[in-house]
Formats: structure tokens, sequence, C-alpha cells
């Protein structure tokens, strides 16, 4: 009698689970671009013309998805693969799903997500860069912040008029050997920022500390960055600030990177905008400056598919030694699926 009410139990139980409305979409784009590198711009110190991944914003490939489980909580994942479409080895080696893989729940209280996942200090990086964070020169590089962890819990507020808190904490899972009782703290990052989305208006800013564990004699690593960016029409424009400062444990040294950009963009037809970046670093530390500017037109074909040119210019300062004017200009095609 027991076993047939536990029968119909599962029974009765399993239309339920298979009413839950359930979305898993493949996403993903491929870019290649012919491009042409002076001889500061190739690793080869020649002058090259090359077939490469990329210049956009590389090629990817995601699976992403949610399932309703009821009363407002949603499931939700992110497994995302980045390739070099120009020869088809990952971007990678080291990891498959290179760009972001995770799983959280969504509902009213917010976000949850474990796993590989943007931090928090991305999301301040890129909120001014009208650019996407594409092109040659854009916010991604800027003062070598570290902008993607491993091993992570985050948790995001639901937006509360425009404004959205995250935080987020890394875990480094290193294995302390004798001598060095800090190892197993070796790149802990701990992540906030505070995000502001008001449509034609949008800012961040964030901090974040990531544990050196005395390897190298780096204490930690501390960063912050902040930004603003604005879309009127078909103008847009961007300004953002960062800064990377590591601490050695041995005579309370410091070198510190500093770096800011600016974006601009305006759409020149209804399938057609010029972009323009600026990007600036000052290593303090060793006294060196690196800039350079980006000029790009896309042009859409359709919704997927565009066409793009672009030129980047740029200068390293190194004292005592010839500077470096790497020159780069390109011409690619992106579909997005």
């Amino acid at each position: 009698m027991k076993k047939s009410l536990v029968a119909l139990a599962v029974v009765a139980a399993v239309p339920a689970f298979a009413q839950a409305q359930t979305s898993v979409q493949l996403t993903g784009s491929v870019d290649v671009a012919v491009e042409s590198l002076n001889k500061h711009a190739n690793s080869s110190g020649k002058s090259d013309l090359q077939v490469n991944d990329g210049v956009w914003d590389g090629s990817k490939v995601g699976i992403v998805g949610s399932e309703e489980l009821g009363n407002g909580l949603k499931a939700i994942f992110n497994l995302e693969y980045e390739a070099n479409a120009d020869n088809g080895r990952l971007a990678d080696t080291d990891r498959f799903w290179a760009g972001q893989s995770w799983v959280g729940l969504n509902g009213g209280f917010g976000t949850v997500k474990l796993g590989r996942q943007d931090s928090p200090i991305k999301g301040a990086i890129e909120a001014g860069d009208v650019t996407g964070q594409s092109w040659y020169y854009n916010s991604e590089d800027l003062a070598g912040i570290v902008d993607k962890v491993d091993n992570a819990i985050s948790y995001a507020t639901p937006s509360m008029g425009g404004l959205t808190l995250a935080v987020a904490y890394a875990s480094g899972e290193a294995t302390a050997p004798a001598g060095n009782d800090r190892l197993n703290k070796l790149n802990d990052a701990y992540s906030v920022g505070l995000l502001g989305d008001w449509g034609s208006f949008r800012a961040g800013v964030a901090y974040q500390s990531i544990d050196g564990a005395k390897i190298n004699n780096i204490k930690n690593t501390r960063q912050i960055a902040a930004s603003v960016g604005t879309q009127l029409g078909a103008f847009g424009a961007g300004l953002g600030y960062g800064q990377s400062e590591v601490k050695y444990e041995t005579g309370n040294a410091k070198n510190k990177t500093k770096g800011f950009y600016g974006s601009l963009s305006y759409q020149v037809t209804d399938n057609g905008t010029a972009y323009l970046s600026y990007l600036r670093n000052d290593p303090q530390g060793e006294k060196n400056t690196e800039d350079g500017i980006g000029l790009t037109y896309a042009q859409g074909l359709s919704k997927r598919t565009f066409v793009y040119g672009t030129v980047g210019i740029g200068k390293a300062e190194i004292p005592g030694q010839d500077n470096s004017k790497p020159r780069r200009v390109a011409l690619g095609i992106r579909h997005f699926f």
C-alpha cells in the first residue's frame, strides 16, 4: 500500500516538473579580419599582412539558458567558449569555457551566480564605453585590471531606481606548502561595485582586492574603476578611470598603474555607426606611458552580419629606449548567431 502511494506521488509530480518553462539558446559570433601591422605592432618586429580573429571582439559560442521554477524563481546558466576563427584553435589553451561558465538563481531577491564570471569591476569599467569594449584601444585594457574571476560566488541586488549593487568573492584554491601559510589565499579576490542604468545615462564605480600570498614578494593588488556614459539620439560618449596598485611584502614598496579612456559613437546611417576611442595607461613604478587612439566604422548588412574597417595608432614611451609606435589597419566581417 505504501509503495503504491509513493508511486502515485511520483507520477503526480512528474507533469508539474515537465510543465516548467525551460529556455536554452545557442548564441555567439564569428569575427575575422585582414589586418595590416607595422613592425611595432607585430611580435616578429616586421611589418606584415595577416588574417586574424577578434579585431572587433573575438569569435565565441555561448550556451545560455533558464528554467522557471515558480513563485518568481528562475534557474540560469551561461557557458561560453572562445575560439580563434582564423585557425580553429582555442583562444585560451588552458581552459575550454574561457568566456564564462556559471550557474545561478534569479528572483525577487536578486541574482546569485556560482562559477567563472565577470567581476563587478568589469561593469564599472564598461558602463562608459560606448564602443562595447571593441576595436583598438578600448577600455578592456584599462590599467591592467582583472575583470574576470574563477571559482567565484556573486550576488547582485534587483535594480532599485536604476541602481544595482554587486558583490563577489573568488577563491584562489591554492594549496599552502610548508613555510607559506598564506598560499591558500593566493589569488583570492573580493570585489564590490555599484552600477547605475537610467536608459540614456549609465555609470559605475567598483573596488577589487586580490591577495598575492607573498608570491614574488607581492602582498596584494588593489584596483578601482569608475566610468560614466550617455547615449543621446545618434550620439554616444563616455569616460572612464582605472587604477591598479601592487603592494609588496618588504620595504612598503608599491607599483601603481593609472589609466583612463574616452569613447565616442555616432550613428551615421540606419545600419552604420562610427566609433572613436582613446586609451592611456601610466605605470608609475616604471615611468612608462602607453596610449593609443582607434577609429572605426561598422556597417550592418543585416541584423546579424556586419562589415567594418578600423585603424589603431599607438605610442609607448620607455625612458632610455626608442619609442614604440604601433600602427594597425583592419578590414573584417562579423556575424552574430
